[in-house]
């Protein structure tokens, strides 16, 4: 979805619409607040960077001999070749 802002645009019947104004208010000086980032950093940092339940996933997965299905490496094998095509055709041109 696009919104388009037409300021300052001649509307039907010759009517015209005016530009938007900014407010003639005193200007707010140039200084920035980071104290939400740095409350978002110091939770970060407090978080567990290993999450126990993707590692045992993943060594369930490793585990399996069947993982991942031929399916799957066939297709990944098609993107790879087909992808390598595409790029060689574009250095060519």
């Amino acid at each position: 979805m696009e919104i388009e802002f037409n300021t300052g645009q001649t509307l039907p019947g010759g009517v015209s619409q005016p530009a938007a104004r900014q407010s003639a208010s005193s200007p707010t000086p140039d200084t920035a607040s980071f104290s939400a980032s740095n409350s978002l950093n110091s939770q970060m940092s407090s978080m567990s960077t290993v999450r126990p339940g993707q590692v045992e996933r993943a060594k369930d997965l490793v585990a399996d001999k069947s993982y991942p299905s031929d399916e799957v490496l066939n297709r990944v094998a098609d993107r790879l070749v087909n992808q390598s095509a595409d790029n060689s055709d574009s250095q060519s041109e």
